[in-house]
Formats: structure tokens, sequence, C-alpha cells
């Protein structure tokens, strides 16, 4: 019995120190601890740190490909000596509690390649490249899972001032924050090749290349003239100060036309003296700034292809202008151009053969008013130097505008004269026929759905056309009284159009207060021809009509 006693006495005197072990026990029990929390975290972090920096990821040898690919681009190498390795965009890293978490998914998730190394599924460049789709798309779908969180670490929506931001980018931006978009949404193939495009299901778009590298050249189209190899820089002219961008601003830039000296050379006026154009005070009229480029083959339906061009589903589904987006940067645009460098998405050259000494853009001074009978439109620039070449001896200097009906012609309110430019005409990329002229597609001439045609001619003797354009282009027929005026004065081309506001004619659309019309215009300078020009985005205008809210509005004030 003693000893039944004294062995209860024990047990309950053992779970009694459990219960309320001593002060100093306790005490060592969370020191050894937190100590061994601390070894063991650190032990598995170092291992971690090790193996991401961008020297252990390149000791497997099949991570040279990317790395170069890396090297070539800004994530790299840029102006502010900022750089990322492969951690950075690869294994999610902040300070917000459970990305450590992440980090350690992120590293289990690496391990495939490193099982598709010691396999043989990646070992090779060419296997590299067979696989490369399917790792991607691994990547981009868990980036999308995780908003961008690689992305974001650097990034940030609501650290953006897109007031410093290219129009292109700052409405790219604002719209994503509208649709929840995340990074990856719209910036895949930023850091490495990019095959992106075949996720449309179909072969990658001619002129695709690796990032940073020149893309192969398209076949030159049949009927494109030849010219020597480029062998002026691609430059800007001098241009007069930028107007604000809004129509409302406009005005804040008005420019009055320098007299008639006896420098002036008055071309391919329209009439005898008797009718030339109504005299008008141009320095009260508002001015708008436009950058006209060098579009090279983009046709209308390169420009409306989400493989090519990554804001054709903005243009297409949310009706954006082209110029919301390109006013600002339609100089860069056609730099590119010109020089046969890859743009858009899908880096196609858009000119497999680049005019030698041409430019890629020229600003021109916009003004327009009317009187209540006509309207009138002027032009302002300075050419670029000439160059040997005349593709049209008779006329140095052809402006072309043409303008719909009102919304008479499908899309020309987010594109303007680009509804009349496709990639089967002549000189253009899938060419068949070189008599092929501009056309709109289903078009109607007697319910207006067709592009009003007015052209300056500097050729002497030759007056104005006045066309249009429906299943093809017509270069005269029009009666709405058309005057057109060049002089060049200086170093700078005057251009004039005077016209009846109400037509008149076949081809001529009534110009109507209760209406906004949509258009875009050309010059061809220097002697060129067909596709050889400058363009402008499309633009609208009305009569005595405010719209502040649309950025390619232009409202035509009565004087």
């Amino acid at each position: 019995m003693a000893d039944e006693a004294q062995q209860a006495e024990l047990k309950e005197g053992f779970f009694k120190r459990l219960r309320n072990p001593p002060k100093c026990s306790m005490f060592r029990m969370i020191v050894i601890g937190v100590l061994g929390g601390i070894g063991i975290w650190g032990l598995l972090n170092t291992g971690v740190e090790y193996t991401n920096r961008t020297e252990f990821c390149l000791s497997c040898h099949t991570m040279q490909t990317p790395f170069e690919e890396l090297k070539k681009t800004v994530h790299y190498s840029n102006r502010t000596g900022t750089s990322v390795g492969c951690a950075d965009c690869h294994v999610a890293s902040s300070k917000e509690p459970f990305d450590y978490a992440r980090k350690l998914t992120q590293k289990v998730f690496a391990s495939k390649d490193v099982i598709g190394q010691i396999l043989g599924t990646i070992d090779t460049p060419e296997k590299f490249e067979a696989y490369r789709l399917t790792m991607a798309k691994r990547v981009w779908a868990h980036m999308k899972e995780t908003d961008s969180k690689e992305c974001r670490n650097c990034h940030k929506f609501d650290k953006m001032d897109t007031t410093k931001q290219k129009d292109r980018s700052a409405v790219k931006h604002e719209g994503a924050v509208q649709d929840g978009k995340t990074c990856i949404d719209c910036h895949k193939g930023i850091a490495h090749k990019p095959v992106h495009h075949l996720l449309e299901g179909g072969p990658a778009p001619a002129g695709a290349a690796a990032a940073g590298t020149a893309a192969p050249a398209q076949a030159e189209a049949p009927t494109a003239p030849k010219v020597e190899a480029a062998a002026a820089p691609v430059t800007a002219p001098s241009a007069p100060a930028a107007a604000p961008a809004t129509a409302t601003a406009v005005a804040a830039a008005p420019t009055q036309p320098a007299k008639a000296t006896p420098k002036a050379e008055p071309a391919g006026a329209a009439a005898p003296a008797a009718s030339a154009i109504t005299a008008l005070d141009w320095s009260k009229v508002p001015a708008r700034q436009v950058k006209v480029f060098y579009p090279g083959q983009a046709g209308l339906e390169w420009v409306m292809n989400k493989a090519d061009h990554s804001s054709a589903a903005d243009i297409i589904e949310k009706k954006r202008a082209c110029a919301k987006c390109h006013e600002g940067d339609a100089n860069e645009v056609g730099a590119a151009i010109v020089a046969g460098k890859p743009v858009g998405v899908s880096k196609t050259v858009m000119e497999p053969n680049p005019p030698a000494g041409k430019v890629g853009f020229i600003p021109v001074t916009f003004q327009t008013t009317h009187d209540g009978n006509k309207i009138y439109f002027r032009f302002e620039w300075v050419p670029p130097k000439n160059g040997d070449k005349k593709m049209d001896p008779k006329n140095e200097v052809k402006l072309t505008m043409m303008f719909d009906g009102g919304g008479t012609v499908e899309g020309s309110e987010i594109n303007g004269c680009w509804a009349t430019c496709h990639v089967d005409l002549r000189t253009m990329k899938d060419a068949k026929d070189d008599k092929k002229t501009k056309y709109i597609k289903d078009a109607d001439l007697a319910g207006g759905k067709f592009m009003d045609l007015i052209q300056f001619r500097s050729g002497k003797g030759l007056g104005p056309v006045d066309g249009w354009v429906d299943s093809e282009r017509h270069m005269d027929g029009g009666k709405s009284q058309l005057k057109a005026e060049g002089k060049k004065e200086g170093n700078k081309w005057i251009v004039t159009f005077e016209r009846t506001l109400a037509g008149g004619g076949k081809g001529n659309h009534a110009i109507t207060a209760d209406k906004v019309y949509n258009f875009g215009f050309a010059i061809h300078e220097d002697f060129t021809n067909a596709r050889y020009h400058y363009v402008s985005l499309g633009y609208q205008f009305g009569l005595d009509k405010p719209n502040p809210g649309v950025k390619n509005y232009i409202d035509v004030q009565k004087q």
C-alpha cells in the first residue's frame, strides 16, 4: 500500500511540474526554440538567396539562351542603371508577410527546369526553342494568378504619373485599371524572345524576331520603285512649338502666314486670279499641330489585327481613336518604319525598301474655319531636304484630304481616311494588281458610304482634284466649287483649300452643323508618289460644335 501511495505521489508531482514548470526552465525552452528557429530560418533563407542569384541560374547552361535575350532589353541596362536578374521576375519577393511562402513555392516550380535539363528535355538550344512556348505559358499563367506580383514589386499603378508617360502608355494603363487587368495581360515578351503570337493558334507572324535583334526584311512589293540604301540618318525637321493636344486648347498657338514677298511662288492655282481663294485673317483661326508620319506598308488590316498591333483590341472593342494613343509619338512610329525597323507586337518590317534620306515625320500646322457658306483648310509645314529621286516629276508637292459624310464610313471615327488604305493595294505588301487604288469595303455611293477627296497639286497649270473614294478612287467628278492654292514662302509650304459647304456633285458630301465629320490627310513631298507619302492619324471636325472630351476633334469656328 505504501508503494502504491508513493508512486501516486510521484506521478502527481510530475504532472504538477508539467502544468507549472519552474520559470527558469520555461525561459530556457523559449530561448532554445527562438535560437533554433532563427538558425533553421537563416540556413533556409541563405540557401534560397544563394540559389536566387543569376550566376547560380546560369550554372545551368540552358539558361544562357534567355539570359542573352534579357541583356538586350531595358530591364537589364538602362539610363538609371537599375537592373533585374532572373529571380526578380521569376521568384515573388517583397516585404509582405506571406511572400516568403510564395518564394519557396516558386523555388519548387523552378525545379522543373532543372529536371528538364537533367532529363534532356531542354538541354540544347534547339530543344529549348521547341519547348519555349510551353514554359512561357506556365510563367504567364502563374503571373496572372498572382496579379503580376513580380512586376508590381517595382511598378505600381497608384504610383504612376501618367502625365509623364507617352499618350499610348497613359491610355493603356488607365484602361488596364478600369478593366481590372494585370501587367502580364499586356506585357508578354518584354524580356525574352516574343512567342505570345503563337497563342493565336498560328505560326509566328512574318518579321517576328528575338528581342533586340533585327527582323528579316520582307520581300519587296512587285511595283515598289527601287531606291538606294539610306545614306542620311532619320532626323526630325525643324518644327514650330507643339500646340496643346486638346481641341479646346488649340487656340493657344495661332499662326500668321507671312505676307507675300517676291520670293513667294504660287503653284498649282485652281483658277485665274479673279477666282482666287477668299482672303482670310488666319491669325484669328485656332491652330492645331499635327504630325504626319511615314506609314510604309501599314494597311488597315495590319492596324486592326490583334496579333500585329497591341491596341487593336482597344480600337475594336472600345472604339478608341488611333490619335488617342499615337498623336504624341507618331514621329517615333514613322522614324522606325522609314528606317526599316520592326514595329508592333509582331515585330513586322513595314518598309522593306527604306527610301534614302527620308525622314520619319513632318510637323504640320493645320487650321480650318468657315463663313457659313464655305469651309477653308490651311496647311503649313517645312519640307525636309529634297533627294534626287522624282517618282512624280510634275509635282514637287501633293496634299490630299479625305472626309466622310458624318459617320457614313464604318471605323472612320477611329482611323480617319485609313479606311481606304488596304494591304492589297499597289505597292503594298499583298499587292496582286498594280492598278488597284484606294477603296472602301462595301462602299455605297448613293447611301453616302464613301470618302470625299480633295487634292492640291503643285505642278504648273494643274488644278485641284475634286473626287471621291468608294469601291475605287475617282480623281474627278465633284462639283463643290473647290479651289486650292499652294505657295512656297522661304523654307515652308502653305496650302489652302476653299470648298462650298453644300458640296453639290457626285462624290461630294454636304457639310452641315448637325454632324461630326471624320477626316485625314496626306502629303506627297519631294516628288513622291503612291504609298511613299506622309499621313495623318484620324481626326474629326464639326461646325461651331465644341467637344473638349474628344482628343482628336477640331471645332471649325465661323469667321
